[in-house]
């Protein structure tokens, strides 16, 4: 997709991986003793490195061959690390072996139409051990309809000479329109980048569903990365399932 080969030279500086994500990695990796992982839309390997630090098996894949790119050079000296370009619909043709761990983050699950996303939880949960865990983070969607939301917080990065703006226009429950706008400063002119994509929200209720009836159970859902309670006005819904 343009919108993610045009910020993937600055994807880390707009979306570190904060403290709260890495102490929750640290409390997968300490529970039950997980050996493997899989990240779905993995990005520039940034959310995978902690892993591979720690000796996992890791596999990564995304549809965009420009972070893939990178993620292979940054996780390159981690032998048992492994990065492949793919989309949600080719997981069970790419992951060749049960994962300890499957995580989905970043909002990544919405870029694929509802049935696509309802398709890859039953994938998922055939590419997991018998006692995995399945990390996902998308945006409350019923939140951001319910209040009508159109713009999201602007991020800026690389002492501020990044902006990253962000406007919703929804065409429906069902669909939305991501704007974006990226200005990078310049010592003479700014350039901007602008892009549109579609994105699928996915509701609660909605997503509860799905994971239950892809065979998952123990499903818990969090506001954040640091395990807040969820409630109707959270800005995100972390979710964390294991196979039933």
């Amino acid at each position: 997709m343009a919108f993610y080969t045009d910020i993937s030279l600055v994807y880390d500086d707009l979306f570190p991986v904060s403290t709260e994500l890495r102490v929750l990695f640290d409390s997968l990796m300490d529970d039950g003793g997980a050996r493997s992982i899989v990240d779905c839309g993995c990005g520039t390997g940034s959310q995978l490195q902690p892993f591979a630090m720690a000796g996992l098996s890791c596999f990564g894949f995304d549809p965009d061959p420009s972070l893939v790119a990178i993620a292979r050079r940054k996780l390159a000296a981690y032998p048992k690390t492994r990065v492949e370009t793919g989309s949600f619909s080719d997981l069970p043709r790419i992951v060749s072996f049960p994962s300890d761990i499957l995580m989905c983050l970043g909002n990544s699950l919405v870029h694929v139409p509802q049935e696509e996303a309802s398709r890859f939880f039953l994938d998922a949960a055939g590419a997991l051990s018998r006692t995995g865990t399945l990390l996902l983070q998308i945006l409350n969607y019923e939140r951001l309809l319910r209040e009508g939301v159109t713009e999201l917080p602007m991020i800026r990065a690389s002492a501020e000479t990044l902006e990253f703006r962000r406007r919703y226009e929804w065409e429906s429950d069902r669909r939305v329109l991501f704007h974006t706008s990226l200005r990078f400063a310049g010592p003479d002119e700014p350039r901007i980048v602008r892009n549109a994509i579609p994105l699928y929200p996915v509701f609660p209720e909605e997503l509860w569903g799905m994971l239950e009836s892809s065979g998952f159970g123990d499903i818990r859902f969090y506001g954040d990365f640091a395990r807040s309670e969820f409630s109707p006005g959270s800005e995100a819904l972390v979710c964390l399932a294991r196979k039933a």
